[in-house]
């Protein structure tokens, strides 16, 4: 990549908590932003430019390649799409290209977003319930391949393990069988070992104690309803509002537990069932319309 970045932007925003309105006074700054490389890196096959991340003074930085962001909209990532909606007060740089792509910000949307937003959403819930396993019935140690029965040198593969997971036990030999019953055990522990020891050493500590007060991570659960509460505005008014409507409830979550960890799962599931509802009360396309997206591209880089 050899090419200014600055100098082809075409959309620069401030994303994050500040955009949600769900910021504190030690919250950090995001931006999220859109260039057009120069046409010598369009077609140099070579060059593949996606989007940068680091080398920014910024911490909290990306910017992407005018496809990339259209391929990830269009396929509707909660973090793109709620780009399309960003108010003034939150724009940084614009401009008339940017402006067309907002103009035509419906071709994007389709009723798939029931699905990443609450896949999104669903994810967080998932590491809630891990942590909380972690913080209730830790391990106590990191697993040896000696307590499984295994030998030091693995006598099956990754690859295989993953091939084997297909096939019907009953055609394998039974002492396959059991060697890998006890390498696909060994290995899961081994990772739940990792995911916990990386856990416990970059816990933020007002989070740590946020957590232990309560009972579960508060900022995935803030997380949590923040994506269910903008993907059901989303397929049912083909909109985001910023700062959310319900920006003080994710706040509270956040910062003061408002709801018991009981509560929280609970009402992700309620929230789950009726996005079956508000799928079918959706006026939103089954799908994005690539033709005009497609033509869009096409005006937007050579302009």
């Amino acid at each position: 990549m050899d090419f200014d970045i600055e100098k082809h932007r075409i959309f620069e925003c401030i994303t994050g908590s500040r955009l949600y309105g769900t910021d504190t006074p030690k919250s950090d700054y995001d931006y999220r932003g859109v260039c057009i490389p120069p046409r010598k890196v369009l077609l140099d096959p070579f060059m593949g430019f996606d989007q940068k991340d680091k080398g920014f003074k910024e911490e909290d930085r990306s910017i992407y390649n005018l496809a990339k962001f259209m391929r990830l909209c269009a396929d509707g990532n909660p973090n793109i799409v709620e780009l399309l909606f960003v108010p003034d007060k939150n724009i940084i740089l614009s401009s008339k290209k940017w402006e067309e792509l907002i103009s035509n910000r419906e071709f994007f949307l389709s009723k798939k977003i029931r699905y990443t937003f609450s896949g999104y959403a669903f994810s967080q819930l998932e590491a809630i319930k891990r942590h909380r396993q972690w913080f209730l019935n830790p391990p106590t140690h990191k697993p040896t391949r000696e307590e499984y029965g295994l030998t030091d040198k693995p006598k099956i593969s990754f690859a295989l393990i993953t091939a084997m997971e297909t096939l019907n036990k009953n055609i394998l030999k039974e002492e396959y069988v059991k060697e890998f019953n006890k390498e696909k055990e060994y290995r899961k522990q081994k990772e739940n070992w990792d995911h916990y020891s990386e856990w416990q050493k970059n816990r933020n500590p007002e989070r740590k104690f946020l957590e232990e007060k309560y009972g579960y991570d508060l900022k995935h659960a803030s997380h949590l309803f923040r994506l269910l509460y903008e993907g059901k505005e989303l397929l049912l008014t083909g909109k985001i509002t910023f700062p959310l409507p319900e920006k003080e409830e994710i706040l509270a979550i956040k910062q003061k537990g408002i709801y018991s960890y009981d509560e929280v799962v609970e009402k992700a599931k309620e929230m789950d069932e009726n996005f079956k509802l508000w799928y079918e009360e959706s006026s939103l396309t089954h799908s994005s319309n690539k033709k005009k997206l497609t033509e869009l591209y096409f005006n937007l880089i050579d302009s």
